[in-house]
């Protein structure tokens, strides 16, 4: 705490300072310290990776949906009532595929599927 106000660390606390020169009507600012605009963009929060991972995620549902129209017209081909007793397998199908596009998708995976630690060591 006790290198809170030393000038290394003026980067991390103040954007700016403006010095007021003057009073009443013979007064004038003057900018003294201005911290790049490079670092702002650090702190905010980048909305392109929150939007590229959507629009993965949107193209995977629209995959698993195109299947699932094609498995649902391929069981109506075969006549009768067939279409409805594989409706829940072409769903099932589907979806599988469409979670399948989502982890092709991925760049990392997500934390906590597949192997953890403990399970490599045992050899389960």
């Amino acid at each position: 705490m006790a290198n809170r106000g030393t000038i290394e660390n003026l980067d991390n606390l103040v954007r700016r300072v403006t010095v007021v020169h003057g009073s009443g009507e013979n007064r004038r600012t003057e900018v003294i310290y201005e911290r790049d605009s490079n670092d702002d963009g650090e702190q905010q929060p980048s909305m392109q990776t929150l939007e590229r991972s959507m629009r993965q995620l949107l193209k995977a549902q629209l995959v698993a949906a195109q299947e699932a129209y094609q498995r649902h017209l391929n069981s109506v081909e075969k006549g009768g009532t067939s279409w409805m007793t594989e409706a829940p397998r072409n769903m099932i199908g589907a979806t599988v595929k469409g979670a399948g596009e989502v982890r092709k998708s991925m760049r990392f995976g997500l934390p906590g599927f597949g192997k953890t630690e403990d399970q490599e060591d045992h050899g389960d």
